[in-house]
């Protein structure tokens, strides 16, 4: 596998159309996705949601960067 989710294309829903890639606020991409845990009072503390947008768009993103630095080390290698 060499790519994920390189075609955008949007699911029809009931009020408007839902894509398939949706960049993680900037929030969430400096702290990551907080988890679901238990407090120190014992109460149940929910985490950021892990939508299929948020994780498309992480893995195209990581896709891309991977195969940019393929193609530089390659440049660098005389195309080899």
């Amino acid at each position: 596998m060499d790519s994920w989710a390189e075609n955008d294309i949007s699911y029809p829903s009931l009020n408007a159309d839902t894509p398939n890639k949706a960049e993680p606020p900037g929030e969430m991409q400096a702290a990551g996705f907080a988890p679901t845990y238990m407090d120190r009072g014992g109460n149940l503390v929910i985490g950021d949601p892990l939508t299929a947008q948020h994780v498309n768009f992480i893995l195209c993103d990581l896709y891309r960067k991977y195969k940019d630095a393929l193609a530089r080390i390659a440049e660098l290698e005389g195309g080899q």
